[in-house]
């Protein structure tokens, strides 16, 4: 594999020179060192000596905002959840009328079990939904952490862990 030249990685980044990088393009600047020609990469970390700093601020930013996404999210899935147990509450008194015929109860109760199912494929869902962002999360920190380790010299092969389903 070819690996990215000075002129390469300041034409991706859209920059004139090291210098140049700002917060926004920090991650994308993180990503590609590693398949930067090894001098290039040193000339541009010896222009950037606030690589550490900003790529710190940048984490900080996307925990900001994973944590706002899983908020959204949790509160999201509470009114639903709500939802689900006003209907269910509304069947149930009707369910629990006396005079009821056998067919009309086997209805309420066949709507009941069908909110219960969607409140499972919610949750099952809300779950899968946390694991990407917290996969998310990791990934970019892992990212940052073995650029750091690699330009250090360290080892860099990290393996993120397998979500339990």
């Amino acid at each position: 594999m070819n690996q990215l030249t000075e002129r390469e990685v300041l034409q991706q980044l859209n920059i004139p020179d090291f210098r140049h990088i700002t917060k926004d393009k920090i991650m994308t600047f993180a990503s590609m060192l590693q398949n930067m020609e090894p001098e290039v990469a040193k000339k541009a970390l010896e222009q950037f000596p606030e690589f550490a700093k900003m790529a710190l601020e940048v984490l900080k930013d996307y925990r900001s905002v994973m944590e706002k996404t899983l908020d959204v999210n949790s509160e999201s899935s509470k009114q639903c959840y709500d939802i689900y147990n006003e209907v269910i509450d509304a069947l149930k008194s009707c369910l629990s009328k006396d005079d009821l015929p056998f067919e009309e109860k086997k209805y309420y109760i066949d709507k009941m079990m069908e909110i219960a199912k969607m409140a499972e494929s919610k949750d099952s869902e809300n779950k899968g939904f946390n694991w990407k962002i917290i996969s998310l999360g990791a990934l970019a920190v892992f990212t940052v952490v073995g650029i750091g380790a690699s330009i250090l010299g360290g080892n860099t092969n990290i393996k993120l862990p397998k979500p339990k389903l």
